[in-house]
């Protein structure tokens, strides 16, 4: 059977070819121009998913890069602050070596003493090493010096927190590029806020604003809350679960502040809390706009002496052992193991009969023992290798302490003190030593996953260039072979397709 080809078939077969070889040449010169096989996802479906996801790697490599970069600084920072402080302190054991010789007397050991001081006052700038601006050693309170010199005992006091800063180096993992220097230099006893904490021990001792100040649940139902009357963070909790709207109080899982938690059914605006004109909610750590709930600020509170020990150390509490205390001729073992609370620690210092006083220091986050004779100092350390005077933060491994305490007995020419105070020196020095090897692992680390990070950059880059990269030289044949094709179609289509009066008469 004979098709009969009419002039419209013709036409519209010439103008198909004509078109798919244009197209087909357009996308040629397009992967040359662009050196890119895959322009959009229609081009191959699955190499574009491949694309994606090897670039959202490499850039996720690339700032993990940028992180190791920006932040190797502190790390390498504070290993340094922290080898000033070594050769500090080695320095401290030498002169207390020699100021026990016998041509030594209480005028060389005064003078001994000054230089202790320039040693003390050394380690203390060295713990508010700042870098860009941020200090490294107050966990994540990184714009505010986090020690100073202590001037109603000794040693010195922190005002940091006990978190740190950390870095993402790695998928799932992470770097702490500043820490805690409660932790290093000197302690922190960080009570944990309960809901019998009085409101005048929050905010390091400053208190809250007694006043009231306004939530709105994100129902759009207000009140205002009015603490007036209130005395502890358990008096703030029922002033506001009693307010009538749909918020519930309560302190957050982490025991540093409170936590709103809004249960409205109808969500129409944000959980909001305002003040009144007071400064009561800042004080409290709730003042803010959230379209859920509301997590308050640490609110710091400090020692008393009904604080509980389980309360200590963030709520993870402490366990207390025994400490040795040297006053002049007195020394007496005493043995915490059994204290319930701070108060029982202070009255346990205070009957052990070597003529101390132990009381909260000035900033009530540590304790301090200070001798009640002119003429002697009172030089605490660890016994069988415990750590509870360090953690209460009158001897032991604390440096500020350690070196403060050498400078009074040099001063007041107590012999006993000095002999004393070697262990607190060594025990001080192994804790910068146990905080410098940290640092150093930090920085192997992070060494190590840049170069690593480099290798699987370089990797990965290579697979995205094989999965949407072209082929330059093929492609340009390509285009040569469909110019030609485009040329002989165009020429052929105008041959077969020239109308002539027989055309028409068919």
């Amino acid at each position: 059977m004979v098709m009969r080809i009419t002039n419209q078939i013709q036409q519209s077969n010439a103008l198909q070819n004509i078109f798919r070889i244009t197209e087909d040449l357009f996308e040629a010169n397009q992967r040359i121009a662009t050196g890119k096989r895959i322009n959009k996802p229609s081009d191959d479906p699955f190499g574009i998913q491949d694309t994606l996801t090897l670039r959202s790697s490499i850039a996720q490599i690339k700032q993990f890069g940028r992180n190791i970069d920006n932040n190797r600084l502190f790390l390498n920072t504070g290993d340094s602050s922290l080898e000033s402080v070594g050769l500090g302190l080695t320095r401290a054991r030498e002169l207390a070596q020699s100021s026990l010789g016998p041509s030594n007397d209480a005028d060389t050991r005064s003078i001994i003493a000054t230089e202790i001081q320039t040693i003390l006052d050394q380690a203390i700038q060295e713990a508010n090493t700042q870098v860009k601006g941020q200090f490294i050693f107050g966990g994540t309170n990184l714009l505010s010096a986090p020690y100073q010199a202590n001037g109603s005992g000794p040693g010195a006091v922190y005002s940091g927190n006990s978190d740190s800063l950390e870095v993402e180096v790695a998928s799932n993992l992470t770097i702490p590029i500043t820490r805690p220097g409660s932790g290093v230099f000197g302690t922190d006893m960080n009570p944990a806020l309960n809901v019998n904490t009085l409101l005048v021990n929050l905010n390091g001792g400053a208190g809250v604003a007694l006043a009231s100040f306004n939530i709105t649940d994100r129902a759009g139902n207000a009140a205002v809350v009015n603490i007036g009357g209130a005395v502890t963070v358990n008096d703030v909790i029922g002033a506001i679960n009693g307010a009538g709207i749909n918020v519930t109080a309560s302190l957050n899982s982490s025991q540093t502040g409170l936590q709103l938690t809004d249960s409205s059914g109808t969500i129409l605006q944000s959980l909001t809390v305002t003040e009144t004109g007071s400064t009561t909610a800042a004080d409290l750590g709730i003042l803010r706009v959230n379209d859920g709930n509301i997590v308050g600020g640490d609110l710091n509170p400090v020692l008393s002496t009904a604080t509980l020990i389980s309360d200590l150390n963030g709520g993870n509490g402490l366990t207390l052992g025994q400490i040795d205390i040297v006053n002049g001729a007195l020394s007496a073992n005493v043995d915490l193991s059994a204290a319930l609370t701070v108060n029982d620690v202070l009255t346990a210092i205070n009957g052990a009969g070597v003529n101390v006083t132990a009381n909260i220091n000035g900033p009530g986050n540590a304790l301090q023992v200070v001798s009640n004779a002119p003429t002697t100092t009172a030089v605490i350390s660890e016994v069988a290798g415990g750590d509870t005077a360090f953690l209460l933060g009158i001897g032991g491994g604390n440096v500020f302490t350690a070196l403060d305490t050498l400078r009074e007995a040099l001063q007041r020419n107590d012999t006993n003190a000095i002999s004393a105070s070697f262990e607190n020196l060594d025990g001080a020095l192994d804790t910068i030593l146990q905080a410098r090897s940290e640092f150093g692992a930090h920085i192997r680390t992070m060494d190590n996953l840049e170069t690593r990070h480099s290798a699987d950059e370089v990797s990965e880059t290579a697979q995205l260039s094989d999965v949407e990269d072209s082929d330059l030289v093929r492609d340009a044949s390509d285009v040569a072979a469909l110019q030609l094709a485009l040329e002989a179609t165009l020429n052929t289509s105008a041959r077969v397709l020239q109308p002539s009066l027989l055309d028409f008469l068919r």
